[in-house]
């Protein structure tokens, strides 16, 4: 390994299993960035896990003895997302660099024979994009601490009439019995008033019930709010057995569908399969998901919503498909980003995807979007199976 005057410079890593190749990219550059090299992949995870924050751009050869560059650029992408990752092959190789670059594994291919001046500016436009996107992160956390405080006002305000509404609903829901029993009381005495309908006190046990479902669910939202906010994180210790059916029914049950909304609406979610993750969680993602489907169909003026369960040996789906407007496949890639903007008409933002991303990587799963313009777009949320399925817990 070779470094040259660490902590002055931006610092870029150069992968090749060929020394004399290490020695002349040390050569050439280090006058100019920050070098570090490296003979091997599991030379290269080294460096990463010592020097990982501080390295800029990594460079690495495709063709090596024990593993070859795009996985270790795919490695580092899940790992190391801050770092710019480019590729240098030979003409041989390029099919393999263009699906790399496609994948998103690459920001760019480098062909060898290098020209040194050429492979000079594809470094200094990669520390350039390292600086834009170190920018764009600083000022994404920067409005998420705005958004946090914002969010911690709002659940401390609302926290309180929440609590009071729930006691009143437990006070009603402990002396109703005793009320009613003393209305067929006097009824039964002759006393002058009016009997109740046995579909009354239905309603009146119902509402109760209701009373508290809401107040559960807006305590959720609230904790789900400064989860999206980053004010609280994701506890899977709390996590259970779900019935992804349940799940879905519940989600449609709840959401705030105007008009004729609910008849665009087609859902087959039987038979359905069990995941171990939160219930209110999963409502969170399909109600996102759901929100973002009916902007799409209302921009396009037409469109239906198709949700559907595919099963499998290594893996369980939920397909969640509009045919609205669709996304731009130049901003597909981005969408899963914190205050990612996507609709087909400019206006919508997409908030919320990025916390879906991270919910079912909660649950151990994964969340994916294919997208035709004006055509449709398809969430696939995939998640692991559980080991000997039962019946439903959650």
């Amino acid at each position: 390994m070779y470094v040259s005057e660490p902590h002055k410079r931006p610092v870029v890593l150069f992968v090749d299993d060929e020394t004399k190749a290490l020695k002349y990219f040390a050569r050439c550059f280090s006058r100019e960035f920050n070098i570090l090299t490296a003979g091997s992949g599991a030379e290269a995870k080294e460096i990463l896990v010592q020097h990982g924050m501080r390295i800029a751009v990594l460079l690495t050869d495709q063709r090596m003895p024990v593993s070859d560059g795009i996985s270790l650029l795919s490695e580092t992408k899940a790992r190391y997302p801050h770092i710019v990752r480019l590729l240098t092959t030979a003409y041989t190789d390029i099919d393999e660099a263009i699906a790399a670059v496609n994948r998103g594994e690459v920001w760019r291919y480098i062909t060898k024979p290098w020209d040194l001046d050429l492979l000079r500016g594809e470094l200094i436009n990669a520390l350039e994009l390292h600086r834009e996107q170190s920018y764009e992160r600083e000022l994404l956390n920067e409005r998420r601490k705005s958004m946090l405080s914002v969010a911690s006002h709002i659940a401390h305000e609302m926290r309180t009439p929440l609590l009071s509404i729930h006691s009143a609903a437990m006070g009603i829901e402990r002396y109703l019995p005793r009320m009613l029993e003393g209305h067929r009381w006097a009824c039964e005495a002759g006393a002058p008033i009016e009997p109740l309908r046995e579909s009354h006190k239905l309603a009146l046990e119902e509402s109760i019930a209701s009373i508290r479902r809401v107040v559960d669910r807006a305590n959720i939202m609230i904790d789900l709010l400064l989860a999206n906010c980053g004010g609280k994180r994701i506890d899977p210790s709390a996590f259970e057995t779900c019935q992804m059916g349940g799940c879905v029914e519940s989600a449609l049950q709840d959401f705030p569908f105007q008009a004729s909304q609910r008849e665009w609406v087609h859902c087959q979610v039987q038979p359905s399969f069990h995941f171990r993750g939160s219930r209110g969680l999963m409502v969170f993602v399909l109600h996102n998901l759901m929100r973002n489907a009916l902007k799409a169909i209302d921009s396009a003026g037409k469109g239906r919503i198709r949700i559907w369960i595919s099963r499998g040996e290594t893996s369980n789906t939920l397909h969640f498909e509009d045919t609205g407007t669709g996304i731009d496949p130049k901003v597909l890639p981005e969408i899963f980003e914190d205050f990612a903007s996507f609709s087909g008409n400019g206006k919508g933002v997409g908030i919320g995807l990025g916390f879906c991303r991270r919910v079912m990587e909660s649950f151990g799963g994964t969340i994916s979007c294919h997208s035709i313009p004006s055509v449709y777009t398809r969430f696939d949320l995939a998640f692991p199976p559980v080991a000997g399925e039962g019946a439903d817990r959650s």
